[in-house]
């Protein structure tokens, strides 16, 4: 039992021994750092010392055992009873063995051994209870702390020695070229090359990571640290111009890589390259040259000659180039000049390398990209000047038509194209000598052609270019020449006749829109993408299929009542129409174009014809008003002239024809808004071609179809003012679709924006408009709900008065005041549907009002006074009119609370208010009491009929001051304060005004302003690339 508790009690020493010398070893890493490598053997020293140490521990416990008298002494300590009997009896037993022992002597033994009997031998010869604690403390605690030290750094540094996963990586590359590739760290490069040597570290010294790097200079080793670079771990040194071999290693506080040797070598290489640019024979230009790499731009169809002259050393180049069409290897000539030659059709790119065939292991030399961008050889372009619109001309008629043809390269034809009745005529106007720009005039003779009064042309001009093989053709916008009589002869002969009184029939609305389809007919045909060709020929067959539905309509409405002009049934000439749209709606969807052009055409002859009669028709009717009428038939003429006077036109129907107005007007904005984006991507990225040609196109059927409102706003008003914004917006398109046929989208630009702006403030007063049109209309309402019950109080006043036997008469008029009040209401229910086009908020409000009015019991009230009337219950009856008087009262202020907000929509109703408080603060200190009284009930109304007046705490406080101003008995006593309260609401609706003008400059700018200068060129990228599909 001795020997294993000190046997333990050396193991654990060696446990403790072990962590504690680990402890000195981390200490010493932590100054003086440690290497992987090396680590091991740290390990190995600290666990050979912890086990010599109980190696000795056990021998010496072994050699060293306790003798029979140490054990004698332990245990009489642990038994004092024995009374040092067991030392006397080791000492007797020693003596026996060299002589006899006496009496007394054995009698000492015999009586040791029968007392040792009795006592407890383990209380002496084995270890204390304090002893094991002891060892087992020092057990767990050496456990622990073995434990620990596994965590240490130079024990991870052994492990990680181990792994075959490496705690340092070195490779290299060519120094600034990002597309590089990686080399091994001991690797051959061009000589005077900059090289980059990286070191990548995964594992780094206690947790942090630096990197040096060890190079041979003059047979001493000199250490520089690397530098830090983007990549976490990656470390960079940088051997600039490689000229003599360069060895080096990479060490880090743990790690050191083995040596390593970078070597340069002398590459082939370029003395000279020349780019030779023959441009096409039909350019008349001049062959360049251009030598080196970079961006070269050349006409498309140039010849492209490369001549490269190589250095003599090394002996054998092998010259490659990698191109955009293509992998070549160049041959060389008696002189050593590789050649090459090609034809530049799309953009180019490639570049050349040189190998040494020598070392055919070696990277080849590679230099830098030249890309060939061709100059494309744009369609040329065409545009009619003069007169630049459709006419309308009688069969005799003659005119000039100017014709401007332009073009990069050059002109070669300009024909005119006129297509009457199905067939199409070419007329050459311009052939040599060839130019860039060319102004020619024609004389177009109407007398050359066999025409009738309702005959429609066609014209354009065409023009080709010189392109070699084959020019390029363009055309202008198509204009049309509708063949009508002179305005004096349009009534001579012929006669009219109908069956009744037909409705009117928008045959100029007709005419425009297949005006629009023959227009997208040829657009089409012009398209060379399949996919865009299917989409318009789709867009064509529905225009077609909308306005077949549109005269059909009209034809059923009117059948049976078509007049009959110059033996020609009217609505026979509208069913043909019909049936031609149709066919072009056939064609159209089946994409043949060509052949849905002339039932298009068709279809507008018939209906120019319909027009010639038509008007025809009426200026008979107007020369048979004229005339002078018989005495027997004069009463009759004037009671025709009274019915076919033109009625007036109602508030709601002035308000539906502004509501159509106004979206048709919003739709232009929108669409030129959408035609500016695209002049500003077009002048960013300098474009030319059929991409400006289809926006002029776009930009000219938008200004057509302005046109036609313009029209119809001219011909109801006869005021040039009214039509003022338009014209200003009509002739600003026109001069952004010159500019896009020149081919200068750049100038096209501000003129897209001024017609935007044109448009927007169009849209702004038509909206102004409205407001007053719905301000009137309800209005009107407000009058009608005040004279009702004004008559209703006059009754309910002579109810009062009654006496037996006047019941009758007075239910008669109560009557009559349930119905107007019964009309009213319905009155009401129309014009919020009316307004519900304009402003869902009026709507609202009108419909509440009119339910409210219902839910309240007013036509209950006017029965109930009806049926007291009958039965002269007189006072019940008076009780009931008054009912009726204040909901009708109510009513009337609902409608007068819309009508002043409605008035007050936008800038002009808050420039007015404030113009009314600016008035009062100037009038009011001299006003008398019914003045003041009177001037606070009107500021009262005003300011609470402010759009603002339901969310403004200020504003309904002032409203609420004013009322109380307008009921006081004495409103003089708040003069002073009424004059406060007046700067007050002047301040405060001068902030609205220019908080609302704010914001609708913001909005205007924001619908119409592109984006900001330095952001263009990011934004016109972004759509390009999206255009591209990337």
């Amino acid at each position: 039992m001795f020997l294993f508790s000190r046997s333990m009690f050396a193991l654990m020493l060696g446990i403790l021994i072990w962590p504690a010398l680990m402890y000195l070893v981390d200490a010493y890493d932590l100054f003086f750092p440690i290497l992987e490598s090396e680590a091991s053997n740290w390990l190995v020293g600290v666990s050979v010392i912890s086990f010599l140490v109980v190696l000795v521990l056990f021998w010496r416990f072994w050699r060293v055992a306790p003798n029979s008298k140490q054990m004698a002494k332990e245990v009489e300590r642990a038994n004092p009873e024995l009374l040092d009997l067991l030392n006397c009896a080791v000492e007797l037993d020693k003596k026996s063995k060299e002589k006899e022992l006496s009496f007394m002597e054995r009698r000492v033994l015999r009586l040791t051994e029968e007392k040792t009997k009795e006592i407890a031998w383990g209380e002496g010869t084995r270890p204390a209870a304090g002893f094991w604690l002891t060892l087992l403390t020092g057990l767990i605690t050496g456990g622990a702390l073995c434990g620990w030290s596994l965590q240490s750094s130079p024990v991870q540094k052994a492990l990680d020695a181990n792994t075959d996963e490496p705690g340092l990586s070195v490779f290299t590359c060519r120094s600034g070229d990002s597309n590089s590739l990686a080399y091994e760290p001991s690797h051959e490069f061009t000589r005077g090359t900059d090289v980059s040597i990286f070191a990548d570290i995964t594992r780094g010294h206690r947790g942090g990571k630096s990197a040096f790097v060890e190079f041979l200079e003059k047979q001493d080793v000199t250490r520089i640290e690397m530098l830090n670079t983007s990549i976490m771990g990656r470390f960079e040194f940088v051997v600039p111009a490689l000229q003599q071999p360069f060895t080096y290693r990479i060490s880090t506080p743990s790690l050191i890589s083995d040596w390593f040797e970078l070597k340069p070598f002398d590459p082939p290489a370029l003395q000279s390259a020349k780019w030779k640019v023959i441009p096409p024979a039909y350019t008349d230009e001049l062959a360049f040259s251009h030598e080196g790499f970079g961006y070269l731009r050349a006409p498309e169809g140039s010849t492209v000659q490369l001549d490269l002259k190589v250095e003599p050393i090394p002996e054998k180049v092998g010259v490659f180039l990698r191109a955009s069409d293509g992998n070549h290897t160049l041959q060389p000539d008696n002189d050593n000049v590789f050649q090459h030659q090609f034809t530049l059709g799309k953009e180019w790119s490639g570049r050349i390398e040189l190998q040494d065939l020598q070392e055919p292991n070696r990277d080849p030399i590679v230099y830098d990209d030249i890309v060939l961008s061709p100059i494309p050889d744009e369609p040329p372009q065409v545009e009619i000047t003069e007169p630049a619109k459709d006419l309308q001309l009688p069969a005799d008629a003659q005119f000039l038509v100017e014709v401007f043809a332009l073009d990069d390269h050059g002109i070669s034809d300009v024909r005119i194209n006129i297509s009457h009745a199905g067939e199409q005529v070419e007329e050459t106007i311009f052939m040599e000598p060839v130019a860039k720009e060319k102004t020619q005039t024609y004389i177009f003779d109407l007398n050359e052609k066999a025409l009738a009064v309702g005959d429609v042309l066609t014209y354009m001009a065409l023009a080709m270019d010189n392109k070699e093989p084959e020019g390029q053709l363009a055309r202008s916008e198509i204009y049309f020449i509708e063949v009508l009589p002179p305005e004096g002869n349009s009534t001579e002969g012929g006669e009219g006749q109908g069956e009744g009184d037909s409705k009117e029939i928008p045959v100029r609305d007709f005419i425009n829109k297949t005006k629009k389809i023959i227009r997208s007919t040829y657009d089409a045909m012009m398209e060379r993408d399949q996919v865009n060709m299917e989409r318009l020929s789709l867009g064509i067959s529905g225009n077609a299929l909308g306005l077949k539905h549109e005269m059909t309509k009209v034809f059923d409405e009117n059948e049976g009542m078509f007049p009959i002009v110059d033996g020609i049934d009217l609505g026979e000439l509208l069913n043909e129409a019909t049936y031609h749209i149709e066919q072009t709606e056939i064609y159209s969807g089946d994409q043949m174009l060509e052949d849905s052009l002339e039932p298009s055409e068709k279809t507008l002859r018939k209906l120019v014809q319909l027009y010639a009669l038509m008007r025809k028709m009426n200026k008979q009717k107007m020369k048979s008003k004229n005339g002078k009428p018989k005495e027997s038939d004069q009463a009759q003429t004037e009671s025709d002239k009274n019915e076919d006077s033109e009625r007036p036109e109602s508030l709601a129907e002035q308000l539906d024809r502004l509501a159509a107005d106004l979206q048709k007007l919003e739709d232009l904005k929108d669409r030129q808004i959408e035609l500016n984006s695209e002049f500003g991507r077009a002048a960013g990225s300098g474009t030319k071609g059929e991409r400006n040609q289809k926006a002029a196109r776009a930009q000219e059927s938008l200004r057509r179809d302005l046109e036609n409102i313009r029209e119809e706003w001219y011909e109801k008003s006869g005021k040039l003012g009214e039509v003022a914004g338009l014209d200003l917006a009509n002739d600003e398109m026109k001069n952004a679709a010159a500019d896009l046929r020149r081919d200068e989208p750049r100038e096209a630009v501000p003129h897209g924006d001024l017609a935007a702006d044109a448009l927007t403030n169009a849209v702004s007063e038509l909206e102004m408009k409205m407001s007053g049109v719905a301000g009137a209309m309800v209005d009107g309402l407000s009058e009608q709900a005040q004279d009702l019950a004004n008559r209703q109080r006059e009754l309910k006043k002579e109810t009062g008065q009654a006496k037996e036997g006047q019941g009758g008469d007075l239910k008669n008029t109560q009557d009559q005041l349930n119905e107007k009040t019964k009309d009213l209401l319905e009155q009401f229910d129309q014009t919020a549907r009316s307004l519900g086009k304009f402003n869902e908020n009026a709507m609202e409000d009108l419909l509440r009002g009119a339910r409210n009015s219902r839910e309240g019991g007013i036509g209950r009230s006017g029965q109930r006074a009806s049926n007291s009337l009958l039965y002269e219950a007189f006072p019940q009856a008076e009780v009931e009119e008054g009912k009726v008087v204040d909901d009708l009262e109510d009513l009337q202020k609902e409608a007068e609370g819309v009508a002043n907000k409605l008035k007050n929509l936008g800038n002009q109703g808050l420039k007015d208010l404030a113009e009314k408080l600016q008035e009062a603060r100037e009038n009011m200190p001299g006003m008398d009491p019914e003045e003041m009284k009177k001037e606070s009930d009107e500021l009262a109304k005003a300011l609470g009929a402010m759009p603002h007046s339901a969310s403004d705490e200020r504003l309904q406080n002032l409203t609420q001051f004013f009322e109380q101003v307008a009921e006081s008995e004495d409103p003089n006593k708040a003069k002073s304060m009424a004059s406060a309260a007046v700067a007050e609401a002047l301040e405060l609706v001068e902030q609205f005004f220019w908080q609302e003008a704010k914001e609708n400059l913001l909005r205007r700018n924001q619908a119409t302003t592109a984006a900001p200068s330095r952001y263009k060129r990011q934004v016109e990228e972004y759509f390009r690339r999206i255009a591209e599909g990337e």
